[in-house]
């Protein structure tokens, strides 16, 4: 996880992301970037509750989901080996 950020970033969050800490997402949604461009990919996290932007949709602000690393599903990645090692033996 990449918890490093601006102050300025910084300062318009009540609460921030740490490194080495689990989050549960409770929402995804598209976002703005630092440009005010739309197309970043955001995460609401539970526990973390931020302030709304100050422009229009005034949505609460996220976190981009590439500070995150990919989320890791256990029955998916079992399921692939199982499928993988049974081509194996074919």
């Amino acid at each position: 996880m990449d918890d490093k950020v601006e102050p300025e970033i910084r300062r318009l969050y009540d609460k921030w992301i740490s490194k080495g800490t689990t989050y549960v997402i409770r929402d995804v949604m598209l976002a703005q970037n630092r440009k005010a461009e739309w197309g970043e990919v955001g995460l609401l996290l539970q526990g973390i509750v931020n302030p709304t932007q100050s422009i229009p949709p005034f949505q609460e602000r996220s976190f981009n989901s590439e500070r995150f690393r990919p989320i890791e599903d256990k029955t998916i990645t079992e399921s692939l080996e199982q499928e993988q090692y049974a081509e194996m033996e074919k």
